[in-house]
């Protein structure tokens, strides 16, 4: 997962997700990279729910060194609700090989996302969810979604290997800078 940590980008979500993957049994880790105002409250979170063995907190970092990340990770965890536009950390997600698990709320997902074959898609949460000052206010159907996908995936290596080779391959032939700047000229 990497975004500033907003309400509206649901940092909640995986940390929610990451509990009850952990309570059937899971062995995963699940790293979480940026800053923002909601930090404090996923930090507390993760205390609160005893997740500091598979949760970690990666800070900001440059671009690169997070591409790097990518290239090492097998999901990438895209939770934003209907304020996140294109948002471009997809692309880069499925073009450094991650599984892309995104809300339905994202604006890019109908464009790059077919749901079990270049990535998964879960149900978005709604705007009232989230951190709202010190509480949390969970969308318990979102959250249902996002970890029946992501567990789906675990239990499927060989499905999840699959996916990963379609996403990358719909950004090298589809979405590439060079097809775009070609398809432009047209």
């Amino acid at each position: 997962w990497c975004a500033r940590f907003l309400k509206w980008k649901h940092p909640e979500l995986p940390i929610l997700m990451a509990k009850a993957l952990k309570d059937k049994g899971f062995c995963f880790v699940l790293d979480m990279y940026g800053t923002g105002e909601k930090l404090e409250n996923s930090k507390r979170l993760v205390r609160e729910l005893n997740l500091e063995n598979v949760v970690s907190f990666k800070g900001v970092m440059p671009n690169d060194k997070i591409l790097e990340a990518m290239r090492q990770h097998e999901l990438f965890l895209f939770t934003s609700d209907q304020n996140e536009g294109w948002g471009a950390v997809a692309n880069e997600a499925m073009s450094n090989g991650c599984v892309l698990v995104a809300s339905n709320n994202i604006g890019s997902v109908p464009f790059l996302v077919e749901d079990g074959k270049t990535g998964a898609i879960f149900k978005g949460v709604n705007k009232k969810s989230g951190f709202v000052g010190k509480s949390l206010k969970v969308d318990e159907a979102a959250l249902n979604s996002l970890t029946c996908k992501v567990e789906k995936l675990l239990l499927n290596p060989q499905e999840r290997r699959k996916m990963a080779i379609n996403s990358y391959k719909k950004m090298r032939n589809v979405w590439s800078p060079q097809n775009a700047a070609k398809n432009l000229m047209t």
